[in-house]
């Protein structure tokens, strides 16, 4: 999932081949994860790369760009773990394993994901290769859902709606425990998102046999 850095022997010999973009969020993914959103410059990715300052330009515009195609790369890398999390279970089980590869992938990849979800790049409207990429994501868990409901195992509702609204709630989570919020309520979190899916799953209403009399 998340990318290697190989030798700068190696990526030199790759730039010969049209790989100096490639290489280029390499070097992004690293310093992001080593020194944080704040290091990563167009300038900072050239010298980890070894080339010119100028050399990023050629397919990057400024950094906001060097910033979305990080983002891009990982929508990409959350959407396969999502399929993977659908391909280990069917029906509501497997609706509930989209959730936990969901949160899984943001906590293991916290300095990715904050970026995927930050305020640089959350106006795609300038940034189409970026909006294309990271639109499936929802569009995969609201089809996941709309199955569900033709199967009869989730409620009526309209399914991109719940599709926002269980990823609002995902979110809420991932970032409730990267700030280290959730710590004092469970140790572990695959019981949260086990509650959050069954809340969305079933909702927290009472049985109709369970209500006060």
């Amino acid at each position: 999932m998340p990318g290697r850095t190989g030798s700068k022997r190696g990526r030199a010999r790759a730039y010969h081949h049209g790989d100096l973009k490639e290489a280029l969020i390499e070097a992004a993914l690293k310093i992001l994860r080593s020194e944080g959103l704040e290091a990563l410059t167009l300038r900072a990715v050239a010298r980890e790369v070894g080339v010119t300052q100028a050399a990023p330009y050629r397919h990057f515009a400024d950094r906001r760009a060097l910033v979305a195609a990080v983002a891009e790369r990982g929508f990409v890398w959350l959407q396969e773990a999502m399929l993977e999390g659908i391909r280990s279970a069917q029906g509501r089980a497997g609706l509930r394993q989209v959730a936990v590869a969901y949160v899984r992938f943001g906590l293991d990849n916290p300095a990715v994901y904050r970026v995927m979800f930050g305020p640089e790049v959350a106006n795609t409207a300038d940034l189409p290769s970026l909006r294309q990429t990271a639109r499936p994501v929802l569009g995969f868990v609201a089809e996941g859902i709309r199955q569900l409901q033709n199967a009869g195992l989730v409620g009526e509702g309209d399914p991109h709606l719940m599709a926002v609204a269980t990823w609002s709630a995902l979110h809420g989570l991932v970032m409730l425990t990267l700030d280290g919020q959730t710590s004092s309520v469970a140790t572990d979190v695959d019981v949260l998102v086990a509650e959050a899916t069954r809340i969305m799953m079933f909702g927290m209403a009472a049985r109709a046999g369970d209500l006060p009399k």
